[in-house]
């Protein structure tokens, strides 16, 4: 059994592993037909042929399966694939979560700990209470910890949601320390609830996909009614209050053509929206520049139209 991820495998290795079977296809070639599969582990994601594939990995293997797989490691287009010999459904037992699913580098109580002490520095009582409704739900805020922020683009692994929202709440006050008119407390709050209705967006099991009420809501329609009915327990939260908390959350993906219900309009939601783009747009890079080795030309990425460059890697000379 090796012990290699998939950012680790090198050319001609033998590996046997466990891995999330992301995407399955039957594709025709000159001796008949192939599977190709696109898997995944912790640490990322590879294409695999199935040359000759047997009735298991033909009819009954599906995205979504995780797999115990043995294969060399070859080389396509300049990009490392898989050609694998043996294939199989994976035992229950046999694997972890942790093994085939990326996660945070950051540990939980890390986390907790980051969203916690940013809570604290708000000082509005309303807010400081509407706030801590969540975290003192402890399944509530067990799965906040646990949720991921995104399906592939950023920030998507186990514990993504909590590190992106502590970043993006981290951020939003730092920018705030050169605007004395900006409200630090809707900044914190809006930094760490406007991404929470990707809870319910996102399941995580073989695999990190959308649920069914992820696509027909959406999260950001989700948080908003979780912060209303939270509100409305509390006693006296003023009206326009709450207005100007939602509207930070409504607004947050700054456009009207990105989804969101409203653009902002209050210098607190300018604020969110630009931070949010910043650590999305950093949590994605960082991801391509890992896939790398943080140097070099990385492919063209679709999402940005517009290929990366990492320079030489850690030992660039600045003045170069």
């Amino acid at each position: 059994m090796s012990d290699k991820k998939i950012m680790e495998f090198d050319l001609n290795d033998t590996i046997t592993g466990f891995f999330t079977v992301r995407r399955k296809e039957l594709k025709e070639y000159y001796k008949g037909q192939f599977v190709r599969l696109e898997l995944g582990d912790a640490s990322g994601r590879i294409t695999a042929n199935i040359w000759e594939p047997d009735h298991f990995s033909q009819e009954e293997l599906q995205a979504g399966m995780v797999v115990k797989a043995k294969a060399i490691v070859g080389e396509y287009r300049d990009k490392k694939q898989l050609t694998i010999s043996k294939i199989r459904l994976a035992k229950d037992d046999e694997y972890s979560l942790e093994d085939i699913l990326p996660h945070s580098k950051q540990s939980y109580e890390h986390r907790k700990s980051r969203i916690m002490a940013l809570t604290e520095k708000i000082e509005n009582q309303y807010i400081k209470s509407l706030a801590n409704s969540f975290w003192e739900d402890e399944p509530f805020l067990d799965s906040f910890l646990k949720a991921a922020a995104g399906k592939l683009w950023h920030h998507a692994y186990i514990g993504g949601l909590s590190e992106h929202s502590a970043n993006l709440a981290e951020l939003a006050v730092r920018v705030s320390s050169g605007y004395d008119f900006l409200n630090k407390d809707y900044l914190i709050f809006a930094g760490l609830f406007h991404d929470i209705g990707k809870i319910n967006t996102y399941k995580i099991d073989s695999m990190i996909d959308y649920t069914d009420e992820g696509r027909l809501v959406g999260h950001i329609c989700i948080a908003d009614y979780w912060i209303t009915e939270r509100a409305k327990k509390i006693e006296n939260f003023p009206d326009k209050l709450l207005i100007k908390l939602r509207h930070l959350i409504l607004s947050h993906q700054g456009e009207l053509e990105y989804a969101t219900p409203v653009v902002p309009q209050m210098p607190e939601a300018f604020v969110v929206y630009y931070c949010d783009e910043i650590d999305s747009k950093m949590g994605a890079i960082e991801r391509i520049r890992e896939r790398h080795d943080g140097k070099g030309w990385s492919y063209y990425v679709n999402l940005i139209s517009r290929y990366l460059y990492f320079g030489e890697g850690s030992g660039e000379n600045e003045n170069s």
